[in-house]
């Protein structure tokens, strides 16, 4: 989302520690922020994305001050989902894809589902250098592939079995630390029944780092307390927080034909979208959260983006 921005982040890279591991050093933000870029999806009350909307139909606001839209970029002009596969590969650029599967002993009913599909949407993604699976339980496993490489990616994903505790919140924070300095449009699918029970960070460090980051999100919410609805809610309240910050979806697993459908939309949604970019009239170097707002000049839209980002720090210097 944001160009020239430095992170440093204080968390162990790559794996969640034991629970009486030392406590970490709280993480820090330093960022210096020129060009600031918003991802817009726009469908019509009945989900289809409006594909030909110009740079004056939208407005754009920075907490609450209206900013002037200086890039303006839209999609694909048809369908993604329809398109020829030699098509799509001319099309896909530089993508950044990740697939988090909660594999702790919670998922055990529902892993020959993730299983299955995991690899459906594996094989429908566009092509890409950087794909990155992760898997977790207690302990945080993450392999990097190119798309082509479907052998290797068939075998990791049946490899994965479920046991142990939960480390949902290490996992994503551990993903988002792993591919900020990758360039290119970043997708990241979570599969995972919300829980977390070992983690060291709270849920509320990973949004703050989500919200520095520029992923967008989208959860699959698998399994839960299917007999209690309410406690399913409570659950699944992670996971809908990371997709409404990121501008992404959250969807309920609970059949292949269900998430099938929700894929569609995933990979419709990556070509569909809108770059908006601008430089901020906030000028202060205050390091806070600062608001956007996105509106279309169209009746009866849904406008999804992300909520906002992280000023720059103050200069240490001064």
């Amino acid at each position: 989302m944001m160009q020239r921005t430095l992170v440093l982040l204080a968390i162990w890279s790559l794996g969640a520690r034991p629970l009486c591991a030392q406590e970490p050093e709280p993480y820090r933000f330093v960022s210096d922020v020129d060009m600031v870029s918003v991802a817009v999806a726009v469908t019509d009350s009945d989900g289809a994305f409006l594909r030909t909307l110009t740079r004056d139909q939208f407005t754009l606001y920075e907490n609450g001050v209206k900013q002037e839209i200086v890039l303006f970029a839209a999609g694909l002009d048809e369908s993604w989902v329809g398109l020829p596969f030699d098509v799509k590969d001319d099309v896909s650029g530089r993508q950044v894809i990740g697939l988090i599967i909660d594999s702790s002993g919670s998922m055990e009913d529902d892993m020959p589902l993730v299983h299955k599909a995991a690899l459906k949407f594996l094989t429908n993604i566009p092509k890409t250098e950087s794909l990155f699976i992760m898997n977790f339980d207690e302990n945080i496993r993450l392999s990097r592939y190119s798309s082509d490489d479907q052998r290797l990616i068939t075998d990791r994903i049946y490899e994965i079995e479920p046991e142990g505790w939960t480390a949902l919140y290490d996992a994503v924070a551990t993903y988002l630390e792993r591919v900020y300095d990758l360039d290119g449009r970043k997708t990241l699918v979570i599969f995972s029944d919300g829980v977390d029970s070992r983690s060291t960070l709270n849920a509320g460090e990973v949004l703050e780092m989500v919200r520095l980051s520029n992923v967008t999100i989208h959860a699959i919410h698998f399994g839960g307390s299917r007999s209690d609805q309410n406690r399913q809610f409570e659950e699944g309240r992670f996971l809908r927080s990371l997709t409404r910050e990121t501008g992404g979806s959250y969807a309920q697993g609970r059949s292949l034909e269900q998430i099938d459908e929700l894929y569609d939309k995933i990979l419709e949604e990556l070509f569909s979208q809108y770059s908006l970019g601008y430089v901020s009239t906030n000028t202060k170097r205050d390091g806070k959260y600062r608001k956007i707002k996105v509106k279309v000049d169209v009746d009866d839209v849904k406008v999804r983006y992300r909520r906002g980002y992280f000023g720059p720090e103050p200069d240490p210097s001064n």
